[in-house]
């Protein structure tokens, strides 16, 4: 199946010729349900999307905002998947549930603002070391904003942290050996455009760094023009909402890249 993540050496030459890149399906969980799909359980659809070949992980809105602590949702995701899902869900950098899930299987684990910017203040010297926590590209940290800020509890909590202090921050302790991902709280919650022209002066300031970016993407066009700009994309609501799939240019759906 496709990867979800390259290298940081790599991502220099990243922006691709051709109309495929890097990119991943993040599948909401709440209360045991699929948040874009209630009623389902996550079990079947993450079997499908992983047969179809497409890059996957498991999000467990519960732990995001705060309402369980449990990890046994993506614990038993990963087990049945091993090496295949992506997990996440409110995972501090030192929490032993990382190394749990990576041990257990999951092909990444992601880490969120509220772990990494916790009671929302940017401290980096609370992080471990990111390059001995993980194997290179096994994490994805995770910083979510709106405006500009870090948001932190499942987009509840604006905190006063730049989006741009806690980048480079992450970039420095990471030593780009990580892949990162910033998510428009406002585009993925109102499903309004990405910033575009935000999102071309971050890359243009990280030229190297191997960035990934969520939040009211719509089609396999804003994939594309994201990939071409050198980032990494993440989906969820628009991809999973029946019939599965996004639209190309002339509104026909597609599982995976058109070619």
């Amino acid at each position: 199946m496709p990867t979800t993540h390259t290298p940081a050496t790599a991502t220099a030459t990243a922006v691709p010729a051709g109309p495929t890149g890097h990119w991943r399906v993040n599948v909401d969980v709440r209360h045991g349900t699929v948040t874009s799909l209630p009623g389902l359980p996550p079990g079947r659809l993450l079997a499908d999307l992983l047969d179809d070949d497409v890059p996957t992980a498991v999000i467990d809105l519960d732990r995001s905002t705060g309402t369980s602590t449990s990890t046994a949702l993506l614990e038993t995701a990963v087990r049945h998947h091993p090496g295949q899902l992506w997990a996440g869900g409110r995972l501090a950098p030192r929490a032993p549930a990382v190394r749990r899930l990576l041990d257990a299987g999951a092909a990444g684990v992601l880490l969120g603002s509220t772990g990494l910017v916790p009671d929302g203040r940017l401290d980096p010297h609370a992080w471990p070391d990111f390059t001995t926590l993980a194997d290179a590209g096994q994490l994805m940290l995770s910083l979510d904003a709106v405006d500009g800020r870090i948001v932190t509890d499942g987009f509840t909590r604006t905190t006063s942290v730049a989006l741009t202090d806690a980048l480079d921050a992450l970039l420095d302790a990471t030593g780009g050996t990580q892949p990162i991902l910033i998510t428009d709280a406002r585009a993925a919650t109102h499903r309004t455009p990405p910033p575009w022209q935000a999102l071309d002066r971050i890359a243009g300031r990280h030229p190297r760094a191997d960035l990934w970016y969520a939040g009211g993407l719509a089609g396999w066009a804003d994939l594309t023009r994201l990939w071409h700009a050198g980032w990494g994309g993440v989906v969820g609501r628009a991809y999973l909402t029946a019939p599965r799939g996004l639209p190309d240019a002339d509104g026909r759906l597609h599982r995976t890249p058109p070619t």
